[in-house]
């Protein structure tokens, strides 16, 4: 169980930022060329503060930021009625509430608070350092197969190993821009996302020709929209492909199903459609069930990268990594947190996650924190 706070919460201030990609990040449902997140900072009553990101993506999740807004504001008159020293309160009154992105910013700031007034790094509230190497794979987004070669010889050249390729549902298209991300990184592994972007009948034919190419292919994530689990279990039947579930699996009740009936080899774990501490819950099951693991995200900043990559390091139990993009992100506004050699992610020995704001950055959109919460107020 993690402790309380020593301290007593006493503000919650929120602020947004759009980051500009060095690419459109796309994927089945769509993409975006700029990371339009919200920060949310609570303040102890010894004026110490914690962070938190929101990143809702609306390709993935339906989520935007307008959204995540107007339901923070909707909650406000709750929190004087939560104990919010303690992080337990918090999760279980909100969790199922409220979006995921929101739940998730709110308990990354109360760690990333709680670490601070401790000196402690998070990854030591989650028990210390159980993973001691984590190595990301970086994605390539859906274009055509002259932009996949592309990708895929610039993150060879950066030191990748593991390439996410997104896939749209297009069984040519897919297939040869796998293809010619095969033909430049032979040695690579090659995992592939479609985000529910398949039908049944294209499905089946993916895997036959993936399977009769002999392609490399590690795993395929969430080929179909979670009410298709029929689907799902059908091709998993056919299939030597290891599959993975992410939009299929957002709560820890259904982990259990989904990997002993479900057809889903693994899970693929994201704060930002779960919350931490669901997250937390699903990891543990899943490690029960024997079940593979993958720890990624939405299009995140350093912030939350950072805080996904300290709970990787404490859980462990990870087969795959995903924390690559705040490599799409060259210019942003926060200091510290994780950095890369090559595929290597580098966690900094710091205080909380490390990350802090640069307040006076060019791509905050508001002039300075609005406090959406004070306690008595």
């Amino acid at each position: 169980m993690i402790s309380p706070l020593q301290g007593r919460i006493q503000k919650l201030d929120f602020r947004s930022v759009d980051i500009p990609l060095n690419e459109s990040f796309q994927i089945s449902g769509g993409g975006s060329e700029v990371a339009r997140i919200l920060l949310l900072r609570w303040t102890s009553d010894s004026g110490e503060f914690g962070w938190g990101e929101a990143a809702p993506f609306p390709a993935y999740d339906g989520y935007d930021r307008e959204t995540v807004v107007d339901s923070l504001k909707a909650i406000t008159p709750i929190l004087d009625d939560i104990e919010l020293r303690d992080i337990y309160r918090i999760s279980d009154t909100l969790g199922g509430q409220i979006p995921g992105p929101l739940l998730a910013a709110l308990e990354m700031a109360w760690f990333d608070l709680k670490g601070r007034m401790e000196g402690i790094p998070v990854y030591e509230i989650f028990g210390g350092i159980q993973q001691e190497e984590l190595k990301t794979g970086i994605t390539v987004v859906i274009g055509d197969s002259d932009h996949a070669e592309r990708s895929a010889m610039k993150f060879l050249k950066q030191g990748f190993r593991r390439l996410k390729i997104k896939i749209q549902g297009d069984v040519e298209l897919d297939i040869a821009r796998i293809e010619a991300v095969h033909r430049c990184a032979s040695d690579a592994q090659l995992l592939l996302d479609a985000n529910c972007g398949y039908s049944e009948v294209d499905a089946v034919r993916l895997v036959s020709e993936i399977e009769k190419r002999a392609l490399p292919v590690s795993f395929i994530e969430q080929l179909f929209d979670p009410a298709d689990s029929e689907a799902q279990r059908s091709l998993s039947d056919l299939s030597s492909i290891p599959m993975l579930a992410d939009e299929s699996c957002t709560r820890s009740d259904e982990v259990l199903n989904l990997i002993q009936q479900g057809g889903f080899d693994g899970i693929n774990l994201k704060t930002q459609k779960s919350g931490v501490l669901e997250a937390v819950r699903m990891q543990e099951l899943a490690q029960k069930q024997n079940a593979r693991l993958m720890i990624g995200g939405m299009v995140e900043s350093p912030l939350s990268m950072t805080f996904s990559a300290h709970l990787a390091t404490s859980l462990g139990g990870f087969d795959w990594i995903d924390l690559d993009t705040p490599l799409f992100m060259p210019d942003h506004p926060f200091s510290g947190g994780i950095d890369f050699k090559g595929d290597i992610v580098l966690l900094n020995n710091t205080v909380g996650h490390g990350v802090v704001p640069t307040d006076q950055h060019r791509t905050f959109v508001e002039p300075d924190w609005a406090t959406v919460w004070q306690k008595g107020a």
